[in-house]
């Protein structure tokens, strides 16, 4: 028994610094990439998490200005809508001035004329009863004297 523990003592350094040494120093080792690799995974979650909140961030920007975009079309929309109403509007009043101006110039016109014919309706009556014939310059002197006389 003493040779067993004195060849275990001379052993074991023998074997601490060729079995155990290297045996630790791949434990180590292994323990040292396993940290890494969680270091890793943790960076990679949270660089993932970072990602999914820009992508999100971005995503609502982008809701956002779409959302203002359709808002603006449709204010764009109204406003032009409210340009062509007036627009229309405006060109309705105009040509019922227009219209209106026509009528007046006509019914100056068709006055004038009824006028006219009324006077030389006249005229070819008081020659059928007088049996005189006026000559062109007397039933343009009637004519002129009669619309005086309206006109007043």
């Amino acid at each position: 028994m003493i040779w067993t523990v004195l060849i275990f003592v001379i052993a074991l350094p023998l074997m601490w610094k060729f079995v155990f040494g290297p045996i630790a120093m791949a434990l180590e080792t292994r323990e040292e990439q396993a940290r890494e690799a969680a270091a890793a995974a943790e960076e990679a979650r949270r660089e993932t998490e970072r990602m999914q909140a820009s992508i999100q961030e971005d995503l609502e920007s982008a809701r956002r200005e779409a959302a203002e975009q359709v808002n603006t079309a449709k204010a764009r929309a109204a406003e032009r809508e409210k340009e062509l109403l007036a627009a229309a509007k405006e060109e309705a009043t105009k040509e019922r001035a227009r219209a209106k101006a026509d009528i007046a110039q006509s019914l100056v016109t068709a006055r004038e004329i009824l006028r006219q014919e009324a006077v030389r309706l006249g005229i070819d009556v008081a020659q059928q009863v007088i049996s005189r014939e006026f000559s062109s310059s007397d039933q343009d002197r009637l004519v002129q004297d009669f619309q005086a006389k309206i006109e007043n």
